[in-house]
């Protein structure tokens, strides 16, 4: 007989969701990384534009240099803003993820356990059954052996 374990369809939707999350973790891990790239050029940016700003004196326009500046910092903040509320978000699905993998995990040992179980009884069984078997046949040759003198 086949080892059923009457909670396998509540282990499988688990699994299914602890995949769910996982993407999902995935996805928002990805985003927190393209923030941050998008203020690494940003502040690259910043510098050389101020780079510029210094080593051109003869400039005909520096307002135009003062003007980029100021939208990079602004840009930047609206990054580090976007950065924070990324990291915050990327923090709650990577909670959810340890809460379905402990869920999962719990249900596993619970199957494990469950399978042990079962395999000992199935054993056990199968013990009894030769023991049987055993015994018959010690029966039968005594009766045998008893026919005979």
């Amino acid at each position: 007989m086949r080892f059923n374990y009457r909670l396998q369809k509540i282990l499988d939707l688990r699994e299914q969701e602890l995949e769910k999350v996982k993407t999902k973790f995935q996805k928002a891990a990805a985003e927190v990384r393209t923030i941050e790239e998008k203020i690494t050029k940003n502040r690259n940016d910043q510098l050389k534009t101020q780079r510029e700003l210094v080593t051109q004196s003869g400039l005909s326009s520096p307002q135009l240099y003062i003007n980029r500046l100021k939208h990079l910092k602004n840009q930047l903040e609206m990054l580090e803003e976007n950065l924070v509320r990324a990291k915050e978000k990327l923090a709650i699905v990577r909670q959810e993820m340890l809460e379905a993998q402990q869920k999962t995990e719990a249900l596993k040992k619970h199957k494990d356990k469950k399978k042990s179980e079962y395999d000992k009884e199935e054993l056990l069984k199968e013990e009894k059954e030769l023991n049987e078997i055993a015994l018959i046949m010690r029966r039968q040759q005594q009766d045998n052996n008893g026919d005979f003198s």
